[in-house]
């Protein structure tokens, strides 16, 4: 199961209309799969609706969205601003879906980029997340790098110490990210 899989189950699951991808780089690996009425991708080194970076398009954007897709830069600081902006363009009861969430090893999630595999450090933009915001619902589907959920709900918010590091994150990465199996994900949307 892959990111695109579980976005367009969940827009059918949902009846959703309208879809953002921020970070679209090769529109043939999901964009153009996904099953949706209303498309709009944004990368500033792609062919697509707006060739420009996530900030440039939420400064000029007006409209709302039922699923955002996050796969732009991987590094913590943009992906909290990616998290932060969809929040304010998403419809109610909407999903934001965030791709590379769970690195497998240290060496893939290190900022700069070092290897061909590389999650960035996102996952330290999903901890920070489940650890400030009560109103949210979020989890992590153990598939594809970590595919991330968020959703209008509620969650407990977990502890975590002032500086994240790999070590800290592989030995609580289950409760941090609420790991799931992709076997029983629907269930938690």
């Amino acid at each position: 199961m892959k990111r695109t899989d579980i976005i367009n189950e969940i827009i059918e699951k949902f009846n959703y209309k309208s879809y953002l991808e921020i970070g679209v780089c090769n529109p043939n690996r999901n964009f153009n799969k996904i099953d949706v009425k209303i498309k709009i991708g944004v990368d500033p080194a792609s062919n697509t609706n707006y060739v420009m970076t996530s900030d440039d398009f939420f400064k000029i954007n007006k409209k709302k969205f039922d699923l955002i897709f996050i796969d732009g830069l991987h590094i913590k600081n943009q992906a909290i601003k990616d998290i932060n902006n969809s929040l304010k363009c998403l419809n109610k009861y909407g999903t934001i879906v965030i791709h590379d969430c769970n690195p497998t090893n240290e060496e893939m999630q290190i900022v700069p980029r070092g290897t061909k595999l590389w999650t960035g450090d996102v996952w330290k933009a999903f901890v920070l997340f489940r650890s400030k915001y009560k109103n949210l619902n979020m989890f992590v589907i153990d598939t594809d790098y970590g595919v991330g959920i968020i959703r209008e709900g509620n969650q407990y918010l977990i502890t975590i110490p002032k500086k994240l590091t790999f070590e800290n994150f592989d030995i609580h990465r289950k409760k941090w990210l609420n790991l799931i199996d992709k076997s029983i994900y629907k269930k938690y949307l």
